[in-house]
């Protein structure tokens, strides 16, 4: 399982890093286009409880996957790192979908199933950096505290998507409502 997750990364990082050091290409042509965001949808959706449980939690797992990304070079943290993440990953992998699934469908309604994470990560409004979120703490610093961190309840993403939370008002202007469902199960189902 890790050297998947370092085999993922280690591939996205090099495609990026190919990227910057390769010929001025024209970017635009290259990159798909970019799913518009519906009407009225673009960042928190303060007014409907279960889309902003969602949000919160895709913050969250956003946040972890920059600072995991983050401390694989950083000598002697990338073993812990890539063994906390993907086993708190393999955990929390059906929440982060359903996560993904609602906030596709929420923010690009009939074009959720081409959403991708930078897709929701625009409509957020999220950093691609997580050096912002650390604050005073170095990278360094979170980096040996995260695989003791990442097992805490606040990680618990499948817990703290509780079907207890308020149900969020239809959205009528949005198109068919969509009720409320317990923990696991998808907003939509």
């Amino acid at each position: 399982m890790k050297r998947a997750f370092a085999g993922i990364l280690t591939v996205l990082l090099l495609a990026s890093a190919q990227a910057e050091d390769g010929a001025p290409r024209d970017r635009a042509a290259l990159a798909p286009a970019a799913l518009e965001i519906r009407p009225g949808h673009l960042g928190y959706a303060f007014d409907q409880p279960e889309i902003l449980l969602r949000q919160r939690l895709f913050g969250l797992a956003h946040g972890l996957s920059l600072l995991a990304a983050s401390c694989l070079d950083l000598p002697g943290q990338s073993a812990p790192i890539q063994d906390a993440y993907a086993a708190w990953h393999v955990r929390q992998a059906a929440t982060i979908e359903i996560l993904v699934h609602d906030l596709a469908a929420y923010y690009f309604g009939p074009r959720a199933a081409e959403a991708r994470w930078p897709d929701l990560v625009r409509a957020l409004n999220l950093t691609d950096s997580i050096q912002p979120a650390l604050g005073p703490v170095s990278l360094e610093d979170a980096c040996a505290s995260l695989p003791e961190a990442i097992v805490r309840p606040r990680y618990e993403l499948d817990k703290l998507l509780a079907p207890d939370a308020a149900p969020a008002p239809p959205d009528t202007a949005a198109g068919p409502t969509v009720p409320p469902a317990p923990n696991p199960q998808r907003v939509d189902e």
